[in-house]
């Protein structure tokens, strides 16, 4: 939650989140996308080249091979031929043989790499160049590789071997009769292992790694650095499943390819990092980038922010210092831009609130004034030349009871008119005002006035504005009940609402109101703009002014009349206990 009404409460926190959403994530984004493409596109040029470099490598290999081939060409030779199936009288067939394989030598570009070659019968008789003719012991092809090709014909079986005491390979392959198409004898070609070491050593020159040459069976052939150190495939099912490709195990990438020539493995061991060399520099490289454009746009975001948000904070202290009444502040605008604007507005703002205070209090003076002038006008000259009228006459006729009473009655109207100056008065003490001014009225219309009070006790010790019921009452006699032949009454009722408000109804059964009349008086009542004097309603329009410009709405007068039958005002005014 606190995280929460910090990032709310903050602008600066909305812009940073803002900025990250915009420039940081994308720039990011971007970063990652390019580094996973750079580093997809480079490893897979890397793979490529090492594939096509073991594939050159294995091409050399089969060219050394394949040339070594046309050798056999000589056991389909008749001289040959005649030899292998000839029991005696050889001597001519195994010279020709011999400078056969003479000539063929001067004519193919690795026959220095040829230690030897030997033909051989199935009985066991042999022409080389080494030895000549000579006889193999008896059980010699009885073993490997000549039990294996009499299976398998048409194979050439290529094994490593030592001649000489230097490291070679043996290939051997069947010689089949043309007429009868079986085996007729053997031909063995011996090659010196250094032609291939000297296209591994070249090979090497071009990379670092390790290069392993298997054979069929797995039995490693050749390999170079010659005493390289690796860790055995666990898993061959890729190399022995598929004739080419490349796989990753841990941190060692391997490419390998198949010669169709010899069935021979051509494996290539890498460093993975040395494939990927290449892509973690790019890496480096965008990371760098990034790096530094992200530096430098949070830096440009936190001196933009700077620049953004000081001036607004100073605006925020300033606003605050004018909420707390303060309204002497004023902001030092310095620029030109939008902020600087809105510090004008805000002096120009605070410039209007004093001003508009200022008439506020003029025109709470004046409502005092008219406050004044209403009560004079309530105490108008006739009420009170009346009463003193009433008094003369009452002393004249020897009544001196009722002129104490109505003299008292004076005595109290006035001093509750004054009340010390104050504006709220309890509404026991408003009520004890109209008893009084009722009292003065009585004494001069007695025979056709009658006044009768239901009020709660319970809202006697609530305030009203002073000065508030004598006008509505006093309508209720002079508009009312004066216009009326016969004895009126007057009803004074008070109560609390449902809603928990005062109200208080002034019924009289005077001659009431006409519907146009009841219309203009309602009128006057929403707009606030009273009757003349003699048109009568100017009391009730200031009453439910004064209600208004004080509580608010929904407090004021209502009335409704009917024309005949009297008239009721009703009074709401919220229940706000006041102490005497």
């Amino acid at each position: 939650m606190k995280f929460k009404k910090w990032v709310v409460s903050s602008l600066r926190t909305k812009l940073l989140i803002m900025f990250l959403f915009l420039t940081v994530i994308p720039l990011i984004l971007v970063g990652v996308i390019s580094y996973m493409k750079s580093y997809n596109i480079v490893a897979q040029k890397s793979y490529s080249l090492a594939q096509i470099q073991v594939a050159q490598l294995r091409t050399e290999f089969d060219d050394v091979i394949q040339d070594i081939k046309r050798f056999t060409e000589i056991g389909k030779k008749d001289s040959t031929v005649q030899f292998l199936i000839d029991k005696q009288n050889t001597g001519e067939e195994s010279k020709s043989i011999l400078g056969m394989i003479k000539l063929y030598r001067e004519s193919y570009q690795y026959s220095d790499s040829i230690m030897n070659i030997k033909i051989i019968s199935l009985d066991g008789k042999a022409v080389s160049e080494d030895r000549g003719v000579h006889q193999l012991e008896g059980q010699a092809l009885t073993k490997p590789p000549f039990v294996k090709l009499l299976d398998e014909p048409s194979k050439t079986l290529i094994e490593p071997i030592y001649k000489n005491s230097n490291p070679a390979l043996s290939m051997t392959s069947t010689i089949v009769s043309d007429n009868s198409k079986e085996v007729i004898g053997f031909i063995n070609i011996v090659i010196k292992a250094s032609v291939f070491k000297d296209i591994l050593h070249e090979a090497s020159l071009r990379t670092s790694d390790t290069i392993k040459i298997e054979s069929e069976t797995g039995n490693i052939l050749f390999s170079h650095p010659q005493f390289a150190k690796t860790s055995p495939i666990s898993d061959r099912k890729p190399i022995e499943e598929n004739h080419s490709g490349y796989f990753t195990k841990g941190a060692t990438f391997f490419v390998f390819d198949t010669s169709e020539l010899t069935g021979w493995k051509f494996i290539r061991y890498t460093p993975l990092l040395d494939i990927t060399k290449e892509a973690n520099e790019i890496r480096s490289l965008i990371v760098l980038t990034v790096g530094s454009v992200l530096i430098f746009t949070i830096g440009l975001y936190f001196f933009i922010t700077s620049r953004l948000i000081l001036p607004l904070s100073i605006l925020k202290e300033k606003m605050k210092q004018a909420s707390q009444g303060d309204l002497n502040v004023q902001l030092d605008n310095k620029g030109t831009d939008e902020i600087s604007d809105l510090g004008e507005n805000f002096n120009s703002m605070i410039m209007k609130i004093k001003a508009l205070l200022t008439k506020s209090v003029n025109e709470q003076k004046q409502l005092k004034i008219a406050e004044l002038r209403t009560m004079q006008a309530q105490i108008n000259p006739h009420f009170l030349y009346n009463s003193l009228e009433t008094i003369i006459w009452m002393a004249e006729a020897k009544k001196s009871q009722q002129v104490i009473e109505i003299t008292k009655a004076l005595s109290h109207f006035f001093r509750i008119s004054l009340s010390k100056g104050k504006d709220l008065i309890l509404l026991e003490d408003e009520i004890d005002h109209i008893r009084n001014y009722l009292t003065i009225q009585k004494m001069r219309y007695q025979d056709i006035l009658d006044v009768t009070f239901h009020l709660n006790e319970d809202i006697l010790q609530y305030e009203i504005i002073k000065l508030t019921l004598q006008p509505i009452v006093e309508n209720a006699i002079y508009h009312g009940i004066k216009n009326k032949r016969g004895k009126g009454f007057v009803r004074i009722k008070g109560d609390f609402t449902p809603e928990g408000y005062i109200s208080i109804d002034v019924i009289d059964n005077g001659i009431g109101i006409t519907e146009d009349k009841l219309k203009d008086i309602r009128f006057q009542l929403s707009q606030g703009v009273p009757f003349e004097k003699n048109q009568g309603g100017f009391g009730m329009v200031n009453v439910h002014q004064r209600i208004l410009l004080h509580y608010g709405k929904p407090f004021g007068l209502t009335i409704n009349s009917w024309y005949g039958s009297g008239t009721r005002v009703s009074l709401i005014i919220p229940a706000e206990r006041g102490y005497k």
